[in-house]
């Protein structure tokens, strides 16, 4: 399983999180698309601990794009893995799939983000957050994602956490495209 972690963020009325969110180590990928091209980045992950003492409420979730502005976001899914997997799935993620939203049989299962409940996992068990983001490229250059800013309720109070899952998207898909990224 690749991990990400999930770096605090502080803003004006929202608390820092505590112990019901895991860090874990940043990752990075990058692609080269047409024009007009639509895909979706699923491996945004950060994982629910049990020692959350009760549900988060996912609020709002919004990747932080920077550069060119060659891509724009059409929409934004999250799943709890693994309770909200396919039947028969075992793949609890995916890195990229065509179009938005995804029609692999593996990525199926997502829903809007807002007013997402996720229960904390019992002792033994993992659950995890994955957000899956969709884009479309809209011109030729490059644009990068430097995370994603993930807003949810706990305990009566409002959290920001940001998650630093980096992807450079560059257009032409005949250009190479430089990470965001080193892992």
């Amino acid at each position: 399983m690749i991990a990400i972690l999930a770096s605090l963020y502080y803003g004006a009325g929202a608390k820092p999180p505590g112990d019901e969110l895991k860090d874990q180590a940043p990752y990075g990928w990058q692609t080269s698309k047409d024009v007009g091209s639509t895909f979706t980045d699923g491996l945004n992950l950060i994982t629910v601990t049990p020692q959350a003492r009760g549900p988060l409420r996912l609020i709002s979730a919004r990747p932080l794009m920077e550069g060119g502005g060659s891509v724009r976001v059409i929409g934004i899914l999250a799943r709890i893995n693994p309770a909200m997997l396919p039947p028969g799935s075992k793949v609890g993620s995916f890195q990229e799939a065509p179009g938005f939203p995804p029609t692999l049989t593996h990525a199926a299962g997502a829903v809007p983000v807002e007013g997402l409940i996720v229960q904390p996992p019992k002792r033994g068990e993992s659950r995890w957050i994955e957000l899956q983001i969709g884009y479309e490229v809209v011109a030729s250059g490059r644009s990068a994602r430097r995370g994603i800013e993930l807003v949810y309720e706990y305990e009566g109070a409002q959290h920001k956490v940001v998650i630093p899952s980096y992807v450079a998207v560059c257009a032409p898909s005949t250009v190479t495209c430089e990470p965001e990224y080193d892992t």
